[in-house]
């Protein structure tokens, strides 16, 4: 029985070091995703409701709010953010906002997430206000 709990110790040893890595991805993908559906969301509350919609990224705070709701989101500790969006939508400590208007056209942005050594990119069309995620 000691045998097996030093060979479990040992794997388990051998095993969490190489889970870090896979661990800061996932958090980078799901951290894109879901700025993505903020993003996606405020342009359809725009379409929907025919009147412009905000999405608000605070990139000191890791959080961003989409009008409409009050409660703001988190994201996780170990994604880095950086935020990329018209003049008149930066604001100042950190927080900016991309806006999307009632016919689906927005300002444009682009919100780059890093962790891990890898880069995900949400792009925001300013014509069309389509969102996509990118690998960099």
């Amino acid at each position: 029985m000691l045998l097996a709990l030093a060979v479990a110790a040992a794997l388990t040893a051998i095993a969490v070091p190489n889970l870090t890595p896979l661990l800061n991805r996932a958090q980078l993908t799901a951290a894109a995703r879901d700025i993505a559906s903020g993003l996606r969301y405020a342009r359809g509350q725009a379409l929907a409701g025919a009147r412009e919609a905000i999405f608000e990224l605070d990139v000191n705070r890791k959080a961003y709010r989409v009008s409409g709701r009050q409660k703001p989101f988190s994201l996780p500790d170990g994604v880095r953010l950086s935020l990329y969006t018209a003049e008149q939508e930066a604001g100042e400590d950190g927080i900016g906002s991309i806006r999307f208007f009632p016919d689906g056209s927005s300002t444009g942005g682009r919100v780059t997430l890093e962790a891990a050594g890898k880069k995900r990119l949400v792009d925001v069309n300013w014509l069309t206000g389509e969102v996509v995620i990118r690998e960099d």
